[in-house]
């Protein structure tokens, strides 16, 4: 004879039996978020950076076209030659602090109106202070001074070696990652510091416009 006497009921919460329990489907595509979480860490993780910080390395390459003015100082409304040229500046810096940046240049100046003629040096001392410095984009000034060497003959240019001294200002556009963009409108003055003959200087207006890398 079978046993048919009643069983009690588990109480409510409790399993009825414990039997082989039924294991969750398997998702895949929980695998594929895990994967997606691995592969968006570093692109977080550079996010979180602040764009310009102390002891970032800065290099760049810029390039530029200028004209002489009267309104550049020093040796403001002494300028009278009518000339025109073409730049190129190779950069690199190193901030300081998260604002401003120590940097130096070379410089390239193809003159090409009214002769052609070249000049040549490094603008070896030069800072550029940032407005702002967790931003995509921010203003700033520069300036900085060097030597120059240069086959240009202007009554406002005494000798073949000059100094030269140039400030100016511009927009930096500093993306997260990959090369950014600078955006400069410059004074140059050339001049030798008064060490041989009437010494007017040579002033001359610039734009000038490069890639920026920033190595973080």
């Amino acid at each position: 004879m079978h046993d048919r006497t009643l069983r009690p009921r588990p109480p409510r919460g409790e399993p009825r039996s414990p039997g082989r329990t039924r294991s969750a489907p398997r998702r895949p595509w929980t695998a594929a978020a895990v994967g997606l979480l691995f592969a968006l860490a570093p692109v977080a993780a550079a996010a979180e950076q602040p764009l310009l910080a102390t002891g970032y390395w800065t290099r760049g390459l810029a390039w530029g076209w200028g004209h002489t003015w009267k309104y550049g100082v020093p040796g403001y409304g002494k300028t009278e030659s009518d000339l025109a040229f073409a730049a190129f500046h190779p950069q690199l810096g190193r901030f300081l602090t998260d604002h401003l940046e120590l940097y130096g240049e070379g410089t390239l100046l193809v003159y090409h109106a009214p002769t052609l003629d070249v000049a040549g040096g490094v603008a070896g001392l030069g800072v550029r202070y940032h407005l702002w410095h967790e931003r995509s984009w921010t203003p700033y000034v520069a300036g900085g001074a060097g030597l120059l060497w240069m086959s240009l003959d202007a009554p406002e240019i005494d000798r073949v070696f000059n100094g030269q001294l140039l400030y100016g200002a511009g927009i930096r556009w500093v993306p997260p990652r990959g090369p950014g963009w600078i955006v400069e409108l410059r004074n140059h003055h050339i001049s030798n510091a008064g060490t041989a003959g009437e010494n007017l200087g040579l002033n001359a207006v610039a734009l000038v416009a490069g890639v920026q890398w920033v190595l973080r």
